[in-house]
Formats: structure tokens, sequence, C-alpha cells
């Protein structure tokens, strides 16, 4: 049987890239705490195949879909997966740049 694996919300990926569970405790992860917004972005393309849904099928025919994933590799070799967190991470980012923009404006 595979080990129970937490479930939080993107928005918490920050916080829990930073621990780790063994034997069902949390620890903080060794080493400095891990900033996500400094690793460096890779994007890996895999492709979901099935038969199309449309009628009878001609032998051989397959429809692929890409489906984009991205991740951030850190010091230390540290990879997450961020594909859910990274809208998250842009429209706080803009959030701010509007709050700076509106305080700008008003000065």
């Amino acid at each position: 049987m595979a080990p129970l694996v937490p479930v939080f919300s993107a928005e918490s990926l920050p916080e829990h890239v930073n621990t780790v569970n063994r034997n069902f405790q949390e620890r903080r992860r060794k080493g400095g705490p891990v900033d996500l917004e400094n690793c460096k972005l890779l994007e890996m393309v895999q492709y979901s195949c099935n038969p199309p849904q449309d009628g009878i099928p001609k032998p051989g025919v397959v429809t692929c879909k890409p489906i984009v994933r991205l991740f951030r590799r850190c010091a230390g070799g540290l990879t997450v997966e961020t594909t859910a967190w990274e809208p998250i991470r842009l429209a706080e980012e803009e959030a701010k740049r509007k709050r700076a923009a509106g305080e700008a404006t008003k000065a």
C-alpha cells in the first residue's frame, strides 16, 4: 500500500515545500528555507491519448492532447510541481502591481 500523502491547497505550497513528513511527523527541511519564486522554472509537456469520442473511429486513429506541467527546481536538487500554484502567484503579483500603481497615482 502506498504511504499516506497529505492533501493541501495550491496556495499553501510554499509553506509545505519547507517541511518533510517522516513516520507521520512533520519536520523542517534541512538547510535554509526554500523560496519557490527564486527557483528555476521548468516546463514539461505530456500527452493524454485516447480514441476519438465521436462516432466509430478509423482503425489506428488516436487523438492526443498536450498537458503542460510546470516545475520549480531549487538548489540542492529539490524539484516541485507548481502547475496549480503558478496562476495564483501571477495573480498575486498583478494585484501588487495594481496597488502600487494606484498608490503612485495618489501621491
